[in-house]
Parts: C-alpha cells; structure tokens; sequence
C-alpha cells in the first residue's frame, strides 16, 4: 500500500509540474503575442493555437488535481445539514461515484473524438487535431486515478467529522 502512495504522490508532483510549465508557457506565449501586436503590429499567428492547446491540457490536468483536494463545484447542501458523520460519508461516496460512472461513460465518446480527428491540422500549427482532443481521455483517465485515490481519504474525513 504504501508503494501505491508513492507512486500516487509521484503522479500528483507530475500533475502539479505539467500544469505549472502550461501556465507558464501560456503567459509567455500571451506575452509574445501582445509585444508582437503592439509593437511589430503583426503578431506571430501560431502563439494564439499554441496558447488554446496548452489551455486545453492544463484544464484537463488541472481538473484531475482539483479531484484530489474535492475542489471542484458541486451542491453539498443536503451533506452539510446532515449532523451523522457516516451518513455524510456514504452521500460524499455516491456523489463521487456517480461522477465516476460519468466519466467512464464519457471515455469512450472521448477516444472516438481522437480517432475521428487524426486526419485535421491546426490551422497555423501543423499538428494533427487528434493529438489535442487526447487531452480529453488523458484527462478522464488522470481524473479517475485521483478519484480512486481521494475518495477512500475524503470520505474518512467525512466521516470522522473533520469535513
């Protein structure tokens, strides 16, 4: 078990480091594209696509990081009127597990788009369409590793009251 978190300790640092690099690549790229319009008057076309890719894999990554802390946006009214700790462990575990079954029904429809896509280019970055939209089932795929991973913790903090 204790192998399982490291290498789940290590998936988040990797996570964590993608998703910083993306943002960080964003900022430069953005930082080009507005020195080169307002100064050049012609700024480089491929900074704009670029920026939208890195956009499209830090919000999936990310998304599989805000898994692991529950910071994603969901209605939790019924779990904070409830006073018995266990009864709001078991309504935090439906709740995830049903976000689960959504995501493993959305895989496939995800990995459709990517085969479907493997024939288009960007417009000003030659890549093949296919590699972006991968963002969508890696992402799935990241989200469903932090959710078995977060839930069994969360919900022991839902249920020894600390939530």
């Amino acid at each position: 078990m204790k192998t399982l978190l490291k290498i789940d300790h290590y998936i988040e640092c990797i996570q964590t480091y993608v998703c910083m690099a993306l943002f960080v690549v964003i900022l430069v790229l953005g930082g080009v594209q507005v020195f080169g319009r307002f100064i050049f008057h012609a700024a480089p076309a491929w900074t704009e696509e670029a920026m939208r890719f890195c956009c499209i894999y830090l919000t999936f990554i990310g998304s599989a990081l805000t898994v692991r802390v529950d910071g994603h946006v969901s209605v939790d009214i019924l779990i904070s009127f409830l006073k018995d700790n266990k009864l709001r462990a078991w309504l935090f575990i439906i709740g995830r597990v049903l976000c689960v079954i959504f995501l493993i029904m959305f895989f496939p429809a995800a990995m459709e788009l990517v085969s479907r896509s493997g024939r288009s280019l960007g417009a000003a970055i030659r890549i093949p369409y296919s590699y972006i939209y991968a963002a969508v089932p890696v992402g799935i795929a990241m989200m469903l590793c932090s959710y078995a991973s977060a839930i069994p913790k969360l919900a022991k903090e839902y249920e020894k009251g600390e939530r």
